[in-house]
């Protein structure tokens, strides 16, 4: 049938009057409905290819549309009205929205912010309606999106959308391993026809944003194949580097959407819509919402273009530009030209900062012979050598030792784990006092060798060997400029070697001792351009401050890095313990200068959001810090920030998040210690103690001079009634940090509930003493433990003033009300303990048992109380 015979035709009720378009599922037209007297819009099913009728399986996707589309009902979905079924064809009678799609808006380039803004919160608001009902729409974008003539955003077309309660009916539509949608907007996941859920429709959002507002797509090429190779292996640029008007944190949303990893993109489309409205109630923004119309004059004919276009004035069609305006053009016109002809003969700006290399070094190995002292001294020291000489390019990070140690496996498997794109891999062998040693250059994704070279260095003068690496590695990385500001080696042969012992024995754990510090004094007065040991030396200053809260130690190292800083202004790593060490302090206002410095010396480096996450957190918002944590996770996902964000996720009662994290964690870097031991954390505080117990036994045999897995072990066998395995597991790890408040409230609880009250006094009295000592009044668990202390003690209004104070301080954590509504419990204040019992249910403190703890002994008759335990499973 022609689009000619379609007009005046009917379909049910409603009069046909035009076509409007059509698409992959359907035929779309505009029609009457003379019942109500509006406009309709009416979709039908394409014709199949069976001699019968119309597709099975696509007149099926196109029911299971109207069924799940006719259930939304928000004012920025398309609301479907009725379904028509008239022999072999179906048609969906939706609201007409006149106006045209995003995708055909855009063709005039990207909207203004404030309009672009608007936008885009809507759409953000109808997904997170849609998925609140438990409805995927898996094929968002812009050509899915309409706009009203008055701007107002409508997403339409839930032809492939899933409810992610329909099991049955949606393995029948979606088949394992079957891929459906539009390829530039598919997620990872979706694209590798991986089970899909909400955050797959987050990806595909981010997908839109960049193009509303960049009008450009981040991951589209000249084929499909192509296209699924950049969304699984490529990070687009920036918004912000496309578009100007695009503020920062925006950008960085974009960014956080387009995350390869789900648990690493935004918890929920809510959380984007308000993040979207907040940007756009700034008085910045708010200002430029009336300088454009909703649509362009004229209508768009042109594909989108590669970057945005700039917009000319918009000016309703007949009317000319006023004079002012046309005189306000010729004078930028004038100053334009003004301007060129300034800027002709200045000095070009300095070249842009090239992107951040993260090279992971290996344990040097020994080709030929047997290890000896003398070898495994010499290994630990090219292995220095090569990780300083990285540190002198401008751009490149080397990663950390410890955290490439706790990784095995081929450099590939070592890269991914650690989030490296490269591997430097050094080997040797000796014969007499001369070593050869071969550093080669390994591609992180395959481990593929792409430059490799040799030199000669002597045995028993690991300086010379350190300066013959840094000319070798110097020319296996022509491409990187040497950062400024960075001296290379001063220091007297000897003092390097004395430098190296220290720093070796410190590596293998032995205790920061009186004589290892004067031997690095020896070292800086003998040698007092060489930073490296100033560096060592305030590290062991920062460590003594946080196991002593001793002042001394932390002035003395702020003032050796002070004076390191004067003698290597560039050297990173001086910017980076500077701010690390004043955040330790609590010193927050020299914390956040210190960062800026180091982030000027740094740009690209991931540690800057580290450091700044922290800082957050210090300055009581938390989920900012959280943000900026799953940021800085996703720019480099090793598994050492993937544990830091984990933890901190932990930490704020997002538990679900947290084990997301820690799966991910674990699938990159198998059998990582520090990922199993969080993940026993998280189930003995919001799972399963049992599980946490033979965890941490397991971990405990691999692992036993750790106190901190004894003393979970410890609260994991208090919470199965085994209250003397407890105390035993405590007492070692008491033994271990007889300093710790945290450890000895545990030991002296423990010693409770075994009746030895005696004794469990004298601990409690010891833990307020040694709290009280603790400068770092601000942490919420220090708090905990004195109320808990105090409540234990029967001094119920000291106790409850601790408690209120950690819920100010950490209003979003679980483990905060529960450990609250346990000091309530000791305090006999029923109504109290019972309202922060429920509040740990819903920040997610859902481990089971935790409430069966002889503490809440007096709730058990509340029938609340006993509603919470069979919801936790208890």
């Amino acid at each position: 049938m022609s689009e000619d015979e379609e007009s005046g035709s009917t379909i049910g009720p409603y009069r046909v009057d035009r076509r409007l378009g059509g698409g992959g599922m359907g035929e779309v037209f505009l029609a009457w409905d003379p019942r109500l007297e509006r406009e309709v819009a009416v979709k039908r099913i394409r014709s199949g290819t069976t001699e019968t009728g119309a597709d099975p399986g696509r007149r099926a996707r196109f029911r299971h549309e109207a069924k799940i589309t006719a259930a939304l009902n928000h004012s920025a979905i398309v609301q479907v009205f009725d379904l028509i079924t008239e022999g072999d064809t179906d048609h969906l009678v939706m609201e007409y929205v006149p106006g045209l799609s995003l995708h055909e808006v855009l063709r005039g380039g990207p909207l203004p912010l404030a309009q672009g803004l608007a936008v885009a919160a809507d759409v953000a608001e109808g997904l997170a309606y849609a998925h609140r009902r438990g409805v995927l729409h898996r094929d968002l974008k812009t050509e899915n999106v309409l706009l009203t003539p008055e701007g107002q955003a409508k997403i339409s077309d839930f032809g492939i959308a899933l409810r992610r309660s329909t099991g049955p009916e949606a393995e029948r539509l979606t088949r394992e391993g079957m891929v459906v949608g539009t390829w530039r907007v598919m997620s990872p996941e979706q694209a590798c026809g991986e089970e899909v859920d909400a955050r797959s429709d987050l990806f595909s959002l981010g997908v839109l944003f960049y193009e509303l507002f960049t009008g450009s797509s981040p991951f589209l090429a000249s084929s499909g194949r192509e296209t699924v190779r950049r969304i699984l292996g490529e990070v687009p640029k920036p918004a912000a580097e496309l578009n100007l008007e695009i503020p920062v944190e925006l950008s960085d949303l974009i960014h956080e959407l387009l995350e390869k990893d789900p648990p690493m993109r935004p918890a929920s489309a809510r959380e984007v819509a308000d993040r979207l409205r907040a940007l756009a109630a700034r008085p910045s923004v708010e200002e430029q919402a009336t300088i454009y119309p909703a649509y362009p004059a004229t209508a768009p004919t042109a594909a989108p273009p590669a970057t945005p276009a700039p917009r000319p004035p918009q000016v309703p069609p007949g009317r000319r530009l006023p004079i002012r305006v046309l005189a306000g053009i010729a004078i930028l016109t004038a100053v334009a030209v003004a301007l060129i002809l300034f800027l002709r003969d200045r000095p070009s700006p300095p070249p842009p900062p090239i992107p951040p290399l993260y090279v992971a070094v290996l344990q040097p190995t020994l080709r030929s012979g047997s290890p000896s002292d003398e070898t495994d001294f010499l290994a630990f020291a090219l292995r220095g050598a090569l990780q300083s000489a990285l540190t002198r390019f401008d751009g490149v990070f080397p990663k950390a030792p410890a955290e490439v140690d706790a990784v095995s496996g081929k450099p590939a498997a070592v890269a991914r784990a650690v989030a490296a794109a490269e591997v430097l891999a050094p080997s040797f062998a000796c014969r007499g006092g001369t070593c050869s040693v071969e550093v080669s250059r390994l591609r992180g994704s395959d481990g593929a060798v792409t430059w490799s070279d040799r030199v000669d260095v002597p045995l028993d003068d690991p300086l010379t060997a350190a300066q013959a690496l840094t000319v070798l590695v110097r020319k296996g990385y022509p491409e990187r400029r040497l950062r400024p500001g960075v001296p290379d080696l001063r220091v007297a042969p000897e003092d390097y070697a004395e430098y190296l012992d220290v720093r070796r024995r410190l590596v293998a754990g032995s205790r920061e001792d009186p004589a290892l510090l004067q031997r690095l004094e020896g070292v800086r007065r003998r040698s007092p351009d060489f930073v490296d040991a100033y560096l060592i030396e305030a590290q062991i200053g920062l460590n003594r401050f946080e196991q002593t809260r001793d002042a001394a130690h932390l002035d003395r190292a702020l003032a050796l890095l002070a004076d390191a800083q004067s003698r290597a202004p560039g050297d990173p790593e001086v910017g980076y313990t500077r701010a690390w060490g004043q955040l330790r302090a609590g010193r927050l206002a020299q914390a956040e200068a210190a960062l800026a410095d180091f982030e000027r010396k740094a740009p690209g480096d991931v540690r800057v959001l580290d450091l700044r996450a922290d800082l957050l957190e210090r300055q009581g918002k938390p989920a900012e810090a959280l943000a900026l944590s799953r940021r800085a996770a996703g720019v480099q996902p090793s598994w050492a920030r993937l544990y830091g964000y984990a933890r901190r996720a932990w930490r704020q009662g997002e538990t679900a998040t947290a084990r997301e994290t820690l799966e991910t964690l674990l699938a990159r870097s198998p059998g990582n210690p520090a990922g199993r031991t969080l993940l026993a954390t998280v189930e003995l505080t919001n799972g399963d103690p049992a599980r946490a117990a033979r965890l941490y036994e397991e971990i405990a045999a691999a692992q036993p001079a750790d106190s901190s897995v004894l003393a979970n072990l410890g609260l994991a066998r208090m919470l199965q009634g085994d209250y003397a395995a407890s105390a035993a597991a405590l007492e070692r790890a008491v033994g271990m940090e007889p300093e710790s408040y945290v450890l000895l409230l545990n030991l002296a609880q423990a010693r409770g509930l075994q009746g030895r009250k005696a004794e469990a006094e004298r601990m409690l009295r010891r833990v307020l003493e040694l709290s009280e000592r603790d400068p770092a009044a601000g942490e919420w668990q220090r708090l905990t433990v004195r109320a808990q202390a105090f409540a234990q003690l029967g001094e119920p209004t000291k106790a409850v003033a601790e408690a209120q104070e950690a819920l100010r301080l950490a209003p979003r954590s679980g483990q905060v009300a529960f450990e609250a509504a346990l000091v309530y419990a000791l305090v006999g204040d029923r109504t109290a303990a019972l309202v922060n019992a429920q509040r740990a249910r819903d920040l997610g403190f859902e481990a089971p048992g935790w409430f069966r703890l002889p503490w809440f002994e007096p709730l058990r008759s509340d029938p609340g109380f006993r509603r919470l335990l069979e919801a936790s499973g208890s």
